[in-house]
């Protein structure tokens, strides 16, 4: 079970499935429904018609032409818990994982929730680490389209990549599920979340580090940090595999003045920074 498993010029055709159209025209401003989006006589549906011939037709070339490539790495490791730091082991050494728990009252309520709560506290547990994009070559061929005054093309095609990586991700996703974790018993109901860094469940961007560290995903992939810890190609994402059968997403909220410390005190850092990047909301 644990390892990890490098997936470089994955097929684009078997992540066409999982494109999630949706947010493909949400992205584009025209939302609604798909595919009843497509429907009826309207000056809406017959600018959904034609935005989604053009995508319909650019991604066969994109696919076709190699004008996206897209590369994923995963892994599931043995952790350990000390509170809301997870300890995970790869072969290229231990790295600490740090994470908030909920302290905002929601009506009435305080769930006090937090993602370090989806493994065992009291003996080794495992966690998975992934990163993936499908925005390789998307860059030189928005050149190329740019140099013909071709713009729309150049937003199309990155709006593909766009929702290529998130299909890539849902994927991949299943395949540790089924496969390289292989926690999801057969004709079972797929259970498990993928949180990433900097998403409301752990907003901190820098909890990306760790990622990359334990899995060596720049080397491997070419997926790369910024020093702001954005990833680049533009068109990625990474995040963590739970596989707690009660495990879901949340919102860790506003956090209060006596966690922001704590957690400073656990990333060494000051209190200037941690409010820098986590951002409470006062």
């Amino acid at each position: 079970m644990p390892g990890v498993q490098v997936i470089l010029d994955q097929n684009l055709e078997e992540l066409v499935p999982f494109i999630d159209w949706f947010y493909f025209f949400y992205g584009w401003r025209i939302p609604g429904k798909f595919p009843e989006l497509l429907e009826g006589d309207s000056p809406k549906a017959e600018a959904a018609r034609k935005l989604y011939g053009d995508a319909q037709e650019l991604l066969q070339k994109a696919i076709a032409k190699k004008w996206i490539r897209a590369n994923g790495i995963c892994g599931v490791f043995p952790v350990n818990r000390h509170g809301e730091t997870l300890e995970l082991r790869s072969e290229f050494g231990s790295f600490r994982f740090e994470f908030l728990r909920e302290q905002e009252v929601r009506s009435g309520i305080c769930r006090n929730r937090s993602l370090a709560d989806f493994v065992n506290p009291k003996e080794t547990d495992y966690m998975g680490l992934f990163a993936v994009s499908a925005g390789f070559q998307i860059a030189e061929q928005s050149e190329e389209f740019k140099k013909k005054g071709d713009e729309y093309s150049v937003l199309l095609l990155q709006s593909l990549g766009g929702r290529l990586t998130e299909a890539f991700s849902q994927k991949l996703h299943l395949d540790v599920m089924k496969k390289y974790w292989g926690y999801l018993p057969e004709n079972a109901e797929p259970f498990g979340i993928r949180p990433a860094p900097g998403y409301p469940a752990c907003p901190d961007h820098t909890e990306k580090l760790p990622i990359w560290q334990a899995m060596r995903v720049q080397e491997k992939t070419g997926i790369a940090l910024s020093d702001s810890f954005m990833m680049i190609p533009e068109n990625a994402t990474c995040g963590y595999y739970f596989a707690h059968p009660k495990s879901g997403y949340f919102s860790i909220g506003k956090i209060g003045e006596d966690q922001l410390l704590e957690y400073a005190r656990r990333k060494n850092w000051t209190l200037e920074t941690a409010r820098r990047w986590l951002c409470p909301r006062e």
